[in-house]
């Protein structure tokens, strides 16, 4: 009796060619999003360390407004005002340490570690 093979599905074929790509040890390189609450006052986690082209996703978790920016030589952002649910997106390109502050706010700090 004979058996008929099936087709490789997509997912294989995607995952052969990724093989064959990209072989073991050698993966691409792809950035992160990292999530940071507003609330209380308060980043959360008030500390992060992330690798060049990630972005931080700043939310704003209260029924209040909140601000975010950064002020530094390699970057300069600002949110502007974010109500509640609002979110908004920090990508940091260069290795560094940066503070993001909110406007609002001054005690609010988040400290973000870029590494290559």
């Amino acid at each position: 009796m004979s058996r008929q093979r099936k087709a490789p599905s997509t997912l294989t074929k995607a995952l052969i060619i990724s093989l064959i790509a990209f072989p073991a040890g050698v993966m691409a390189q792809s950035s992160s999003v990292v999530m940071i609450s507003q609330k209380k006052r308060t980043y959360a986690p008030g500390a992060v360390t992330i690798k060049p082209g990630d972005t931080l996703r700043v939310i704003n978790d209260d029924i209040f407004l909140h601000h975010a920016f950064v002020d530094s030589e390699a970057l300069r952002f600002d949110s502007g005002s974010m109500e509640e649910g609002e979110t908004r997106d920090i990508q940091f390109d260069a290795p560094g340490r940066y503070e993001v502050r909110c406007a609002i706010h001054p005690k609010m700090k988040l400290d973000v570690t870029v590494t290559p």
